[in-house]
């Protein structure tokens, strides 16, 4: 019995790499089409809710510091986030944990209401894939679920490394957004400024 070349099998392992890359990336590609589509479908479930809640928002008093929470599909919501310059319009979870990451971005800390919100997101191009071309000066928008439209301008962005927890949530910025680089090493960070 004749041995297999080192060649060959060399050959044989790398054919096997390039396949197990290529349905990776495939699988990835599904995963950010779905948790698009998905995200669409609850922002124009978000819109709706909004219409139907400005008005009694208006008429009771001060705000609670607190931001509004909306139920859809199990899921709880407190808002919108919209940034122009990449195209992105999604909903935001009221709590972060991995399996919400892959529906849509979520709230890790604070409130629009006492200019502290950090909103975190995957690196799905239809998510939070685009935040390193943003440039300073864009603008990003937050609707909360009384309807109360937040409007900010990008003031930096920062690669960090993914335990600098408090330059993210004690940063001084009204609001900030993060997501992963690719391979997760570092997070792109959008520090934000209300617009004036």
């Amino acid at each position: 019995m004749r041995k297999a070349s080192p060649g060959l099998i060399c050959m044989v392992l790398g054919v096997v790499l390039l396949l197990a890359a290529g349905g990776l990336y495939a699988y990835n590609r599904f995963e950010d089409a779905h948790a698009g589509a998905e995200a669409q479908t609850v922002v124009a479930d978000l819109q709706q809710k909004v219409e139907t809640t400005t008005e009694s928002a208006a008429e009771s008093g001060p705000l609670d510091p607190e931001l509004p929470v909306v139920e859809i599909d199990g899921n709880e919501y407190v808002g919108e986030i919209s940034i122009p310059a990449i195209g992105i319009d999604l909903p935001v979870m009221s709590e972060w944990s991995y399996p919400r990451l892959k529906i849509a971005p979520c709230r890790q800390f604070g409130s629009s209401r006492t200019d502290d919100l950090v909103i975190a997101a995957h690196n799905y191009e239809s998510h939070f894939g685009k935040l390193s071309s943003l440039s300073e000066g864009d603008s990003v928008i937050f609707t909360d679920m009384d309807g109360i439209v937040n409007n900010y301008v990008v003031s930096k962005i920062e690669v960090l490394d993914p335990h600098s927890v408090e330059e993210v949530e004690h940063s001084g910025y009204a609001l900030v957004l993060y997501t992963c680089t690719y391979g997760g090493k570092t997070r792109v960070t959008v520090f934000c400024e209300r617009a004036s």
